[in-house]
Order: structure tokens, then sequence, then C-alpha cells
């Protein structure tokens, strides 16, 4: 991914419309290029900070730091990862099974 492309995606990794492709490549490319991890966190104050400021106040908003929510990411990232390895782990052992069976 080049910096205009995950410029691009700013607003719907905020919003967290990324499919998990796009998250990767945006983690990458964030935590390689230092210019746009730097206007990652400007563009992420400035958005999620106009959006706290016109929440109801009765909601009472959470603010999460622009390195949190990217440590976020990679965590869920990582989750995703080691669930799809979860998975072919079991579908490996069923086949298995299935093979000592016949």
């Amino acid at each position: 991914m080049d910096c205009k492309e995950v410029q691009k995606l700013f607003i719907p990794f905020i919003d967290d419309q990324l499919d998990l492709k796009e998250l990767e490549g945006f983690l990458q490319h964030i935590e390689e290029c230092k210019e746009c991890r730097e206007e990652y966190e400007v563009y992420y104050t400035l958005i999620m900070g106009m959006r706290y400021l016109e929440e109801d106040a009765s909601k009472g908003g959470n603010w999460t730091a622009p390195a949190e929510k990217l440590q976020y990411a990679e965590d869920y990232l990582f989750k995703c990862h080691i669930l799809k390895w979860e998975k072919l782990t079991i579908l490996l052992i069923l086949c298995i099974g299935i093979i000592f069976l016949f």
C-alpha cells in the first residue's frame, strides 16, 4: 500500500470499516511510514475531537488515543489470524479422523 491509499483509509479505519486485508496493509504501512503515522494521529485527533464535542453530554463518550486505536486494531488482527489457524487445525484433525475411520 502506498501513502495515498493509506490516507484514503483513515476514516474507514477510524470507523472500523476495513476488511482484514485492508486492515493488515494499513497497519503495516502506518508502522513503517513515519509521515503517514503522524498524519493519521493528527487526523484521528481532529475527527474524534469533533465527534466527541458533537456527542450528547449525557452519553459520556469515551476518548481513545490514536496509538491505542492502532493497538486495538493490531490485537484484533492478531486474534483473527489465531482464529484462522485454529479453524485450519480443527479441519485438519477432522480430516485425519475421517481418514482413520475408513
